[in-house]
């Protein structure tokens, strides 16, 4: 709908007045020029804007820019002028005025525009340092709009009354390096703010420090670069100011550099035997602090156990190449079963460390097995034991093959059968037959164990009737005379050697005394008879001894 004739027309008298310019040079030309469409085209009954004698704009007149001192009342006031779209001043506006934390408005933040339109209050800085912006607003007529300007003022610390730290302290850097950070304070005045312009000097008994005087900037901090000296350990340096909290303090450690380094580049075996040399022996490759090969000779490398105990056997310490290649050939370990991981050095290198080395027992050892031979009986078997250790004293488990067992003297026998019982534990058994001794060997891989040959005294069985033998002797012509000799044997036929056992003779029926010799051997006493064929029966503890009954 078009705009009311009231106002179109009193729109082109303020375009035609002696206000034009003014209106102009406040509202700028784009502001006049939307003014002038809106004059000369239709609009909504419902656009509101500010008639004569209403504000319509805001502007600083005075006091912006200015610079004092934290906590200080600014020299000038903070003025603004609230005018109408002609640029007339309106009076009795309300001005509010919105400060930052901790500043101060005087007589207060809401001020009423006079007949000159304009307010003005008496500012305070804030006690924090740097640009302080404060915004006026006057009430606008039209809800939506804002009537809006900011002043911006500078405030500046108060004389300096103390040093801080600002940063720095505790670093770790290598030794001969500077500190990655620089070593800062900062001066201050009682609101804590940077003061510039303050001489700080720097002092270090180890290392150096760049600049050692050093005046603090704008924003009151004053920074040095720290060296290091050449030894690892604490770095001390202070600054020093005319200020309270002077000499500040500051520390640093000093790190050795990254030392060259050994790289194990072949493991040795996963799996050894113990006492036996690596079937993979160790290799290492020196290497600079950033993992180049070093071409260095003659660098001497050692190995220890690292873990798991025992002792290394071959050669210890190997030397590098000219390619700075270090090759151990002979290196064993010496122990128990168990892991163990090695530790190799060399002076002024990163050591290396193996990976886990499984050992396991050794090959069996004549000197620390043993074996146990008993007498024999003949006829009985014998048995032998074996225990296998090896030179590590760890009992050694089927190593049978290891076992040479033979036997000479009175029962001769070779290559006797051995069993692994468990635990290094063997058995052998043979029977022997005859009374007398055996010389038992027994040799582990190729050599004797201690005490061999073994003596194995082997006695005769119980008498067994079956091998017994008797001299049945008949002698004369018309009548006859009847002797027997009994000689007690064991089962193999051995003379028993010795009396006590129950031996009868009976001639045709009669028992006959029996004399024991005590020797084995048994004689009947004579019997004298007229039967030219005499039985003779021999029972020896109760049965028919071999060939009874006799006929002489």
């Amino acid at each position: 709908m078009p705009l009311p004739t009231d106002f179109r027309r009193s729109t082109a008298t303020v375009l035609r007045s002696r206000t034009t310019e003014p209106l102009r040079r406040r509202l700028g030309p784009a502001v006049a020029c939307s003014l002038i469409l809106l004059a000369l085209a239709g609009c909504g009954d419902s656009l509101l804007l500010p008639s004569a004698g209403e504000p319509s704009q805001i502007e600083i007149v005075g006091g912006n820019d200015q610079t004092g001192t934290v906590g200080q009342p600014l020299g000038d006031s903070l003025v603004v002028e609230v005018s109408d779209p002609a640029g007339r001043p309106v009076p009795g506006v309300e001005v509010v005025f919105l400060a930052p934390a901790g500043a101060a408005l005087s007589p207060n933040n809401t001020v009423m525009t006079g007949s000159d339109g304009r307010a003005k209050v008496s500012y305070t800085l804030a006690t924090v340092s740097g640009e302080q912006t404060i915004e006026a607003r006057a009430k606008p007529v039209v809800p939506t709009a804002s009537l809006t300007t900011t002043f911006t003022q500078t405030a500046e610390p108060e004389v300096a009354t103390g040093l801080v730290m600002a940063g720095g302290d505790g670093q770790t850097a290598e030794v001969r390096a500077a500190l990655h950070d620089s070593l800062a304070v900062k001066a201050v005045d009682r609101f804590n703010n940077g003061v510039p312009g303050v001489e700080v000097s720097w002092e270090t008994e180890n290392g150096s420090v760049s600049p050692a005087t050093v005046v603090t900037g704008a924003d009151g901090r004053a920074a040095t670069q720290f060296t290091l000296g050449q030894r690892p350990g604490v770095y001390q340096s202070t600054a020093t100011a005319e200020l309270a909290g002077s000499p500040i303090p500051f520390e640093a450690t000093g790190i050795a550099p990254p030392s060259p380094q050994l790289v194990l580049v072949t493991q040795p075996s996963a799996t050894a035997t113990a006492g036996a040399p690596f079937d993979r022996q160790p290799v290492l490759q020196l290497q600079n602090a950033v993992g180049a090969p070093l071409l260095q000779a003659d660098v001497a490398v050692t190995v220890q156990i690292a873990s798991g105990g025992g002792s290394l056997g071959g050669s210890t310490t190997a030397t590098s190449n000219s390619q700075g290649r270090v090759t151990f050939e002979d290196l064993s370990i010496r122990g128990r079963p168990g892991v163990r991981t090695l530790l190799f050095a060399a002076v002024d290198f990163t050591p290396a460390t193996s990976r886990e080395i499984d050992v396991r027992t050794g090959a069996p050892d004549p000197g620390q097995s043993s074996a146990e031979v008993p007498n024999g009986t003949a006829g009985v078997a014998t048995t032998l034991s074996v225990h296998l250790e090896d030179e590590f004293g760890t009992p050694v488990s089927g190593a049978e093959g290891a076992i040479a067992i033979s036997v000479t003297g009175a029962n001769p026998a070779a290559s006797l059968s051995v069993t692994d019982e468990g635990g290094g534990s063997y058995v052998a058994s043979y029977v022997p037959a005859k009374v007398g001794v055996d010389n038992v060997d027994v040799r582990v891989s190729g050599g004797p164990v201690p005490g061999s040959p073994f003596a194995s005294t082997v006695v005769h069985g119980p008498p067994s009737p079956s091998t017994t033998t008797a001299q049945v002797v008949k002698s004369g012509a018309f009548f006859y005379r009847v002797d027997a000799t009994v000689t007690t044997r064991d089962a193999q036929g051995n003379p028993i050697g010795q009396g006590g056992d129950r031996v009868e003779v009976l001639i045709d029926g009669s028992l006959v005394p029996v004399t024991d010799n005590g020797n084995g051997t048994y004689t009947s006493a004579s019997v004298v008879t007229f039967n030219p064929n005499p039985e003779v029966a021999i029972t020896l503890n109760g049965s028919p001894i071999n060939g009874s009954p006799f006929r002489p």
